[in-house]
């Protein structure tokens, strides 16, 4: 085989592998498409004068995967009919995910009250008692959250969202405690981003510990949970198992080293964020088909802001400085916080006491003024009510007395069309009695 049969098979595996692995995908664009054989093909002949001396392309294979067995035998699977298995699973699953996590909340968000309240004593309890184990826990709590986290804002669209800082911070902790357990500069950069920007996150964006909300519940997940791990790390490790589990936990840097290893990581986050969602999806964004913080916060909490009012590049530039500024300022108290082990333990109980009260406001806010909305509106549907009532039974007393006097006229007229009649057809004695007081009377 030579180097372009080589090659072109490599291609087909390429492309193949990641074809299934986007099985939701509309397209992909691959290199052994039959367009581009026809195209080539086509522009060799027009370079050449005519088909004299080429042979025409053979006919695309059909892709497949291969899979070897124990005794040596090779199955080939078609990759188009593997991808049209797997985007039917994906399909079939959608539905019953949407009405659990969409139409049919109300039993998630029972059965997720208690799994929170349970979720809050196991952590106090393992950091206490088993802390060799909290980062495992720590661990299955981020695999079981983050799907749960992907799926309901890909649904939203607001999955852009989730390429902001603290799930790369995130992401940064996973790689420090099952990949680079040994990486000084990692440890020192995760303690300073979690201690700092994480942390206090809490507090700029109000992160509210609502149990039975699993949207606001995983947010300050994502926020407390990564420092609490850290902590345990530095703080609540025993020495010999610190030593040999997290090498890099073990030594001290200083605060200089700490701010520049600690803005590099910063630095790779913005370069692939602005490359691929600010400049790669920038259609999207601008329009108003995805939301990111950026868009969020410029659009709603600072649409006012003088920043926001100048030209693009501008508020886009000044927004990353600011956020860089910030990161920078709350990473600096990362030396008492490593330096002092109680100082670090009221630090991390302030941030969740701050959770905590945010989600203490949010339901006397929320639901204590939909109780009041809903009580004012129960008020004025009875008041309503109470004045459709009494208009009626002032129109039905009208309707009564109208009618009493009406009787009445009634009745007179009857008498003297009665005494008019019997006056012209009685004579004079009919008419004399009729005169008398007592017979007029009865007639009537």
């Amino acid at each position: 085989m030579n180097n372009t049969e080589s090659n072109r098979d490599f291609k087909l595996s390429i492309f193949s592998i990641l074809e299934f692995l986007d099985p939701i995908a509309s397209k992909v664009i691959s290199n052994l498409s039959s367009s581009s054989y026809s195209t080539s093909f086509e522009r060799e002949v027009e370079d050449n004068g005519g088909t004299d001396g080429l042979e025409a392309p053979s006919k695309p294979q059909i892709r497949h995967l291969h899979r070897y067995h124990s005794d040596g035998l090779i199955t080939k699977i078609p990759i188009d009919e593997l991808k049209k298995k797997v985007l039917l699973r994906v399909k079939r699953l959608d539905e019953p995910l949407q009405s659990i996590f969409f139409k049919h909340t109300t039993k998630l968000e029972k059965l997720f009250y208690p799994f929170t309240l349970s979720n809050i004593f196991l952590i106090g309890f393992i950091m206490g008692k088993f802390p060799e184990w909290f980062h495992i826990y720590y661990t299955v709590l981020l695999c079981i959250l983050m799907p749960i986290r992907f799926y309901t804002y890909y649904k939203a669209k607001n999955h852009y969202f989730m390429a902001d800082l603290c799930y790369f911070v995130n992401f940064m902790c996973l790689l420090f405690i099952w990949v680079f357990p040994n990486a000084n500069n990692l440890f020192q950069s995760c303690f300073a981003l979690t201690f700092g920007s994480l942390s206090f996150a809490v507090i700029t964006w109000r992160n509210s510990l609502v149990l039975h909300s699993i949207d606001k519940t995983t947010s300050c997940f994502i926020h407390i949970m990564p420092p609490c791990t850290m902590y345990v790390i530095f703080h609540a490790l025993p020495e010999p198992y610190k030593a040999k589990r997290f090498p890099g936990a073990t030594k001290y840097v200083n605060l200089k080293t700490n701010v520049l290893w600690t803005s590099f990581y910063y630095l790779i986050w913005q370069c692939l964020y602005h490359y691929f969602i600010t400049l790669k999806k920038s259609s999207k964004i601008k329009a108003g088909e995805r939301m990111t913080s950026f868009e969020y916060l410029t659009g709603h909490q600072f649409k006012n802001f003088w920043a926001v009012k100048l030209k693009a590049p501008w508020p886009l530039i000044i927004y990353t400085l600011l956020q860089y500024f910030y990161q920078l300022g709350t990473m600096l108290l990362c030396t008492i916080w490593l330096g002092n082990k109680t100082a670090s333990s009221l630090f991390l109980l302030f941030i969740f006491l701050s959770a905590s009260f945010n989600g203490a406001t949010y339901y006397v806010d929320y639901y204590g003024k939909n109780f009041e909305k809903e009580v004012d509106k129960l008020r004025q549907e009875l008041e309503l009510l109470q004045q459709q009532i009494n208009n009626k039974n002032s129109a039905n007393e009208d309707n009564k007395s109208f009618e009493s006097i009406n009787t009445s006229s009634v009745y007179s007229l009857a008498s003297n069309d009665a005494k008019s009649i019997i006056s012209s057809v009685g004579g004079g004695e009919l008419n004399n009695q009729m005169s008398d007081p007592e017979m007029s009377k009865k007639i009537e």
